[in-house]
Formats: structure tokens, C-alpha cells, sequence
């Protein structure tokens, strides 16, 4: 079974996706936190709904955290070993890109030129320490025709050691988390809004006609709009997670 899939939404664009369960779960009978900056959006997050909760969705995404867990060396072999496969090959012709894209830098401009495939880190969990970070960056070393980028709420870990990434590997702030108050005007960040409407009136742009536009659009404001689950918007009431704060009732 592979390690790297590809979701409706994101095969259109040639990116893949890998997945660990989110926010936490039980090993051992004690209690692992996938991710550890996950604050009040944990109880919107849309990663604890629908088919991520599926029986062999999430077993699939366990067994990819424990391989990252338990023998990462193994891990990094078999992703790497994917890598080869020729559907992450670049295509040797341009990618299309999205409206509103901008190729800011020289990797980019030759993964963009190339037709390089894409690589999301965690359509579900987080850099849940170090070691782990520094495992994609490896990965991401070791494959440097792919681009490789997260949204991630492990603030602190980045602004310290986002110096040693690869320039394939990218990240921007995922607000909502117990960092937040980490995050500046110079960082790229995401906020989930109620639509589009509210997204254009506070000033972000939206990476809904592609998710590369999270990267691509020439600005640090990245919005995305929420996802129509009624319990979950019941419990925003109109707010974005940014705004969130406290304890969210479970009703």
C-alpha cells in the first residue's frame, strides 16, 4: 500500500498527499499527540470528519505514524523508493498554474518550468517533533525535483529550525493553534473563513481554486473557506479560527 495518495481535490493538480492521524490518539494506552500545537481548531478540524474516519482510512494513517515513530530509517527508504516512481517525475513540459499564481524564486521557477509533481505533507496530523521535521527535510534533500509543503502549527519549531530546509520544502503558519501569538506580519499564514466573501473583505486571498496557491500567491495572507459540515460551523458561528479561543463546547 502506498504511502503517498492523492485526494479528489488535489490529484486534479498533481499533488499527493500524506497523512498521520489527527490531533491524537492512543498508543500503548497512553495518550500521543500528532499535533501538539493543535488549540480550539482541533474541535473543528476537518481531519476528524467524514471518510478520515473511515475504519481503513485511519488504520492506514496509523500505520504511516508508526513507521515514522518506529523506524524512521525504513520510513524515508520507502517513501524515497516511491519518489522514483515516474508519476513524481517532472513532465518536462510547464505546469498551468492557477489565476493569481506567482513564481517568486529560482527553484520554484524550475519546478514550475519542468512539470515537477508536488508533495503534501499531512492533509492530516503535524510535525509532532523534531526528529520528525528533520526527517522530510531529508526527504525532501533527497528529492529535489518534487516540492514539498505543509501548513503547520508547530510555530516555534519552525522559526528555529526552518533554516536547515531544502529549498524544495516549504510551510506556512496554520492559524488556530496555541502558537498563534508567535505568528507576525512577515509570516505566511492560512486562516479558515465562513466563504469567500469573508475572505475577500478581511484583506486574504484564497487558495480554493488550487491548493498550490497556499505557496504560489503573492501574498502572506492565504484564506480558505470552510468546509459545509453543520456541527462544525454551528460551533465557529461565523468566526474564522484565528478568532478562536477558549474551550468550544462539544454539543
Amino acid at each position: 500500500m502506498p504511502l503517498l495518495t492523492q485526494n479528489s481535490e488535489l490529484k486534479p493538480h498533481h499533488i499527493f498527499n500524506f497523512a498521520i492521524p489527527a490531533w491524537h490518539l492512543r498508543i500503548d494506552g497512553k495518550i500521543f499527540k500528532t499535533c501538539p500545537n493543535a488549540g480550539a481548531c482541533a474541535t473543528v478540524c476537518y481531519a476528524r470528519n467524514g471518510s478520515y474516519m473511515f475504519k481503513n482510512v485511519l488504520a492506514a494513517h496509523t500505520r504511516n505514524l508508526m513507521l515514522t515513530l518506529n523506524e524512521p530509517d525504513k520510513f524515508a527508504n520507502l517513501i524515497c523508493e516511491e519518489l522514483t516512481h515516474r508519476k513524481f517525475q517532472p513532465k518536462g513540459t510547464p505546469r498551468v498554474l492557477p489565476d493569481g499564481a506567482k513564481v517568486a524564486d529560482i527553484w520554484m521557477f524550475g519546478w514550475v518550468s519542468n512539470g515537477g509533481a508536488a508533495v503534501r505533507i499531512h492533509d492530516s496530523g503535524d510535525f509532532y517533533s523534531l526528529d520528525y521535521l528533520r526527517l522530510w527535510f531529508k526527504i525532501a534533500r533527497l528529492n529535489d525535483s518534487v516540492l514539498f509543503y505543509a501548513y503547520t502549527k508547530e510555530v516555534a519549531m519552525l522559526k528555529e529550525y526552518g533554516h536547515e530546509a531544502p529549498p524544495n520544502f516549504r510551510w506556512l503558519y496554520s492559524t488556530g493553534g496555541i502558537q498563534d501569538d508567535l505568528i507576525t506580519d512577515t509570516d505566511r499564514r492560512a486562516d479558515v473563513f465562513a466563504n469567500e466573501d469573508a475572505i475577500r473583505a478581511a484583506g486574504y486571498a484564497s487558495q480554493d481554486e488550487s491548493d498550490l496557491l497556499a505557496i504560489l500567491l503573492p501574498t502572506n495572507l492565504i484564506g480558505i473557506p470552510a468546509n459545509n459540515i453543520p456541527r462544525f460551523n454551528k460551533k465557529l458561528a461565523g468566526r474564522r479560527f484565528s478568532e478562536l479561543s477558549g474551550k468550544i463546547t462539544n454539543d
